[in-house]
């Protein structure tokens, strides 16, 4: 990262056209439904604490911790926590509520998390940004936080990292109707530029180029602002994305997403200035690296043309985290806990007032754990998925977050989906007046995570725990280990699985698995994870031809699972079978079925 970060000290002037640049989306307009009607006046006295938003006409940079010549305006508390003098500096007014602005740390060292919040107070358990790869890494996002009693706000990290904070705006309270400055949400995120042709798109973006990108579909003319999440993907090079106002000749020394190296996955929330220019309300966004561009529309800010109201007027809060689904550990359809698995889906009621008087909430989102690279969204709940998405990610492993606003649902909040897989955390900031809508269908049913083949590690309470593994037959079963036959099922499936394995030499795994009983239970965990609990039904003895011992595993329905293994057979010269449970034989096999009762994560 470069010239991406400014070193500008220009204080900032506010703009009663309330623009904001912001530094979040991959997965199509109308305005919110009785959120803010149109032509219609709201004289309802707003709560404490109401705010609207006003914007300083360019960014300025108040922190780089990284230059020591640029320490105005803030007091280092100690080595992982700075204090940031706000209220009536850099343009703030002294009533203001919250601020907005872009965050950026610039991590080299372990992976750390950086948190803002109101000044004066002890560090909650909240995160606006994650840096988790190894050596310099640059992240941005978009936070909005509530002022403490003495006018600032306080940056906590978990370890020592650089900052650089970009302040872009602020909320000031209103007593009454006012008209600009209050956000509308849209009822469904409204996709109106993807660049990838498999979506429509002519290609990516090249790198140095400035690129339009036209708002009209789905912003209305008197808004002031558009709240955005705009994405790289496919990205050719580390790189970044600046939005600003389409009349603007020269871009700002600054940007409002951030990317690591090539084929990323990244995207971010931007408040980005609305421009009535012969009839269209157009952006510019500029790449400093080739990348596909995505940019969604979450909502917008009225401006001065709009009947006043206070429907959609800010209330900011002190930070609180209100979902974190890694404290749970059971995994079902109703509450998914843990890391979910992939197109899972969580609601999320909210805490307070918000639940009852919000149309929107503001919250910093979070997917972590990654099972590999997709997304997040997060809409309405009881409302269809809009084919959007607020968070990205591009491999296993990664902890990313991203601003976001979104509609709410009455009584039940708002739903988050992960596309692949991954822990989901939500840290509520504030919600915005007004009608809270509709739910449009029953809750999100989830479908049961995806099949996975081996490594399985079986275990059989009491007797015996093995790895089970593809392969040759012969050379998997006379190192110990159990042969996961090939051609049947693997976990997750509607199909009969079959686990071979030796009686009486290799360490002899299935030596005692003729005294499993129907009731008894087996299990298989999977490298992801999960654990898959059989229950035996029944056994068989057949003979070894694959074709009969394959017909006994299917003695019971699928979901199931066999135990397979060599055994005594039929003792001819004496009519009977002198135990034809016990080993060891390579004639005849005993199969044990189990089938599916229950599985979970662990």
């Amino acid at each position: 990262m470069t010239d991406d970060i400014s070193t500008d000290d220009t204080v900032g002037r506010v703009d009663r056209r309330r623009f904001v640049q912001g530094a979040g989306a991959i997965a199509g307009a109308t305005a919110l439904a009785g959120a803010l009607p149109t032509g219609t006046a709201h004289a309802v006295t707003p709560p404490a604490g109401a705010s609207a938003f006003a914007a300083l006409a360019e960014p300025v940079r108040i922190v780089d911790t990284r230059r020591a010549t640029h320490v105005r305006g803030y007091q280092r508390v100690d080595e992982r926590r700075i204090t940031v003098a706000l209220r009536g500096k850099h343009g703030v007014p002294e009533s203001a509520t919250a601020i907005v602005a872009t965050v950026t740390g610039v991590n080299q060292g372990p992976p750390n998390w950086i948190a803002a919040f109101p000044s004066g107070g002890s560090i909650p358990t909240v995160s606006n940004l994650n840096l988790i790869e190894p050596g310099y890494e640059a992240s941005a996002n978009l936070v909005t936080v509530k002022l403490g009693a003495n006018g600032a706000v306080d940056l906590a990290s978990r370890v020592p990292c650089d900052v650089i904070f970009d302040l872009i705006g602020y909320y000031e309270p209103i007593s009454g109707p006012v008209a600009a400055g209050r956000y509308v949400g849209l009822n469904k995120t409204e996709r109106v530029l993807d660049t990838r042709p498999a979506y429509g798109g002519s290609g990516p973006v090249g790198a140095e180029s400035t690129n339009v990108v036209d708002l009209s579909r789905v912003v209305p003319a008197d808004a002031s602002a558009a709240v955005i999440n705009v994405t790289a993907t496919e990205t050719a090079a580390a790189g970044y994305f600046t939005v600003f106002p389409y009349s603007m000749a020269e871009r700002p020394a600054s940007s409002s997403l951030n990317w690591n190296g090539p084929g990323a996955t990244r995207a971010a929330a931007v408040i980005a200035q609305v421009e009535h220019i012969d009839g269209q309300r157009r952006i510019k966004v500029f790449s400093k690296a080739a990348a596909h561009l995505i940019v969604d529309v979450t909502g917008y800010f009225t401006g001065d043309a709009t009947n006043p109201g206070t429907l959609g007027a800010f209330v900011p809060l002190d930070p609180v985290r209100i979902l974190d689904t890694r404290l749970g550990n059971q995994l079902d359809a109703q509450t998914p806990a843990g890391v979910l698995w992939p197109r899972w889906t969580r609601e999320v009621t909210l805490p307070g007032d918000a639940a009852t008087k919000a149309s929107s909430v503001l919250i910093n989102l979070t997917g972590a754990s990654t099972r590999g690279a997709g997304y997040l969204t997060v809409w309405p709940a009881r409302h269809p998925w809009p084919g959007t998405s607020n968070v990205n990610f591009s491999k296993p492993g990664e902890v990313v977050p991203n601003h976001a606003i979104t509609r709410i649902t009455q009584s039940y909040g708002f739903q988050v989906m992960t596309s692949h897989g991954a822990a989901i955390i939500a840290d509520l900031g504030g919600y915005y007046l007004g009608n809270p809508a509709a739910p449009l269908m029953g809750p999100q049913g989830n479908p049961p995570p995806p099949p996975i083949g081996v490594p399985w590690t079986l275990t059989i309470p009491g007797l015996v725990t093995i790895p089970v593994i593809d392969g040759n037959a012969e050379a998997v079963t006379d190192a110990g280990l159990g042969w996961h036959w090939t051609g049947t099922g693997n976990v997750g499936e509607a199909a009969n699985i079959a686990i071979f394995a030796h009686r009486s030499e290799a360490g002899a795994p299935f030596r005692d698995v003729q005294y499993l009983q129907p009731g008894h239970e087996w299990y298989l965990d999977t490298a992801d994870g999960r654990r898959y609990v059989y229950v035996m039904v029944d056994r068989h003895l057949t003979n070894h031809e694959n074709h009969n011992i394959l017909n006994a595993t299917r003695w019971i329905a699928a979901p199931s699972c066999s135990l397979i293994a060599c055994t005594v057979g039929f003792d001819s010269t004496k009519s009977r079978y002198p135990d034809r449970w016990a080993p060891t034989s390579t004639k005849y096999r005993i199969v044990v079925n189990g089938r599916l009762d229950r599985w979970f994560a662990l």
